[in-house]
């Protein structure tokens, strides 16, 4: 998206993020699906309960209306994102 963006010369704020809207806990739950790691180490917790040093908002989504309407190139939704990040990940580890 952000290559199409610099080539098509698109000005404004665009928000580009993955299409899908997922709590950071969700977020965490569905990477250790797709990387077959531990699900019982991912426990969820509250904002309260975390020292941040800075402040976060209890929902960080973007709306990629826009985006998906404007661009050729449309955000992906997670699993996709995900599966696409292990294959890359595969073959990254496989290379000499």
């Amino acid at each position: 998206m952000l290559i199409e963006i610099a080539q098509r010369k698109i000005l404004g704020i665009l928000h580009t993020a993955g299409d899908t809207r997922v709590s950071r806990y969700e977020y965490a739950l569905k990477l250790t699906e797709v990387f077959n790691l531990k699900t019982d180490l991912t426990k969820p917790a509250k904002m309260d309960e975390m020292s941040w040093k800075a402040k976060r908002p209890r929902d960080s989504s973007l709306n990629v209306n826009k985006a998906s309407a404007l661009l050729n190139s449309k955000p992906l939704k997670l699993n996709h994102a995900l599966e696409l990040m292990k294959k890359e990940k595969s073959k990254t580890n496989s290379e000499p």
